[in-house]
């Protein structure tokens, strides 16, 4: 199971940087939306994404957390808010929609992969799985196991003295040998044996 993002973000740099690191680390980013009319616009031109990343303060006016909230009357979706806001009132209205997390900018990529993990494990959680038998390398378990952690592509080839193409081709043969089509999917099954 694929688990589409949008992401909502006025700041188009921002937005296309969340969604390049996303790209590389086998997330499927399904558009972005800069406010409601495109997010509306977005879900109701395509297949309900699993997961939105949503700025809260955005241009004109428009809050983050009442998109979400407007959204969440016709859709089911988890969400990840990303904000310079760290105040007590902006928090507390986040908190009404039950997101999955509250990153404050600037955030880290592991911040924002670990936030993706924990995400996803909440939208596999709802599915039901077959227990399935993962056949992996001993590389390949602890390629998992950093990515779990939070650790990109590229941290990961550090860490072990690898290419970053090499962890990809890593992960794309889990995924192949496993008959699972997302590397998010694999770490929650991998999580959850």
């Amino acid at each position: 199971m694929i688990c589409p993002v949008l992401i909502i973000e006025d700041e188009l740099v921002i937005a296309e940087s969340v969604a390049a690191l996303l790209t590389e680390e086998s997330y499927q980013v399904a558009g972005i939306a800069s406010n409601y009319a495109e997010a509306k616009e977005f879900f109701q031109k395509n297949p309900v994404p699993a997961l939105v990343i949503s700025d809260i303060n955005l241009k004109g006016g428009e809050h983050g957390v009442e998109i979400v909230v407007k959204l969440k009357q016709n859709y089911d979706f988890e969400t990840i808010f990303l904000t310079v806001h760290a105040d007590t009132k902006t928090v507390h209205e986040a908190i009404s929609t039950n997101p999955v997390t509250y990153l404050v900018k600037p955030f880290t990529e592991k911040q924002l992969l670990v936030a993706m993990q924990m995400a996803t494990h909440r939208v596999y959680k709802k599915q039901k799985f077959d227990n399935l038998n993962l056949e992996l390398t001993q590389r390949e378990i602890e390629i998992a196991s950093l990515v779990s952690q939070g650790f990109s592509s590229k941290q990961i080839a550090h860490q072990l003295f690898i290419s970053a193409e090499t962890v990809r081709t890593h992960r794309k043969n889990m995924l192949q040998r496993n008959n699972i089509k997302s590397f998010p999917h694999l770490i929650f099954l991998l999580n959850k044996s």
